[in-house]
């Protein structure tokens, strides 16, 4: 539940400013996870799903409206922050927010600017968190880059189109270094470009249209990563009322090799097709939740044996106490992951999360 805050300089504010509101909202989750390991960890889901919005809204009027927002993240276990890599200097911990975005909406569509969750990463086609248990096809990385550009049209006949654009030199650093599809050894740094030639470092960009009628809900694009690897999927949602089907085929059209050098040629991941059928059950206060993952070819470069054509499968369940504070349950089953993807959940073996998440 969002609060709108009413601050005392707001009130003292001339009538030109009258349409200006703010609002706090986020979500905080508190578990138990363990992983391929057998290890066990406290704090939320994924590590960060803990999450604190400011988000500032004025409308300009004639159907024009500035939306500025900026999100914090926390390890609930320790209320520190989870130490992320800035994507454009590599330095560990100096980020001061993990997401800020200024949205100018109009009758011609949105336009976003800066560092968010893109249309990719908001589409509401897979059943389990982005986390180890998720059983989704395609690269999570891609849902959210630094120095973003992003248009998303009006709504016409159930259609959206949308395209988004991010500068390469934002994004030197994927993500936290080891996680969200890629590992440590494919980040942009200065000394993997030594290496690995300016070629692999790209502006990224896509290309999709969603689709929404009633039950439905569908989705394509087409996408060139930041280090130049092209990809596409396609994504279908249809609600029966009582249960909620997904579909996904996500397609990496090229490898991802750590390196051009012949030396490192074969380490990174292969090329390969991707799908998910999943299924979400509603029951009273439940929802109970069942995925499939499976790779058509070895995921690991290094292999053609079949020994790493990864499957994997997922499940879980959550209670509502309220419509703000639910239990969270989910586990999966990865069979012929490789460690060598570094891509924590396509690890051989089970791992699993129970906990509790408030939203407001």
């Amino acid at each position: 539940m969002k609060k709108t805050l009413v601050a005392l300089a707001a009130m003292a504010a001339t009538g030109a400013f009258a349409q200006s509101t703010v609002t706090l909202s986020g979500s905080i989750n508190y578990g138990i996870t363990t992983n391929v390991a057998h290890v066990q960890t406290l704090g939320a889901w994924k590590g960060d799903r803990n999450t604190l919005t400011f988000a500032a809204v004025e409308d300009l009027g004639g159907g024009l409206k500035v939306t500025a927002a900026v999100q914090a993240r926390w390890n609930s276990a320790t209320a520190s922050a989870p130490n992320y890599t800035d994507s454009a200097t590599g330095l560990k911990g100096d980020t001061l927010f993990e997401q800020s975005r200024l949205t100018v909406d109009s009758q011609y569509g949105t336009v976003s600017l800066g560092r968010f969750t893109n249309a990719i990463g908001v589409a509401p086609v897979h059943v389990l968190e982005d986390s180890g248990q998720s059983t989704a096809s395609g690269n999570s990385a891609n849902g959210r880059w630094s120095g973003q550009a992003q248009y998303m049209s009006p709504n016409v006949a159930g259609f959206q189109v949308w395209a988004f654009n991010a500068k390469n030199s934002a994004n030197k650093y994927l993500g936290a270094g080891t996680g969200a599809g890629y590992s440590s050894a494919w980040d942009l740094s200065a000394a993997n470009l030594a290496t690995n030639a300016k070629t692999r470092w790209q502006n990224g960009n896509a290309t999709g249209v969603n689709y929404t009628n009633g039950p439905i809900f569908a989705q394509y694009y087409e996408i060139t990563d930041l280090m130049g690897v092209k990809e596409t999927k396609i994504s279908g949602v249809y609600d029966l009322g009582f249960a909620k089907l997904y579909a996904n085929q996500f397609n990496q059209k090229s490898n991802i090799t750590q390196s051009l050098t012949a030396a490192a040629g074969t380490k990174g991941m292969a090329a390969h097709k991707a799908t998910e059928l999943a299924v979400n059950v509603p029951y009273g206060a439940f929802n109970f939740q069942l995925g499939r993952f499976n790779a058509d070819k070895d995921l690991d470069l290094s292999k053609t044996d079949g020994s790493t054509k990864t499957s994997k499968t997922g499940w879980g369940a959550t209670y509502d106490f309220s419509k703000r504070t639910k239990a969270v349950f989910a586990a999966s089953v990865t069979e012929k992951g490789s460690a060598n993807l570094n891509a924590g959940n396509l690890v051989t073996g089970r791992n699993q999360f129970i906990g509790l998440t408030h939203n407001f």
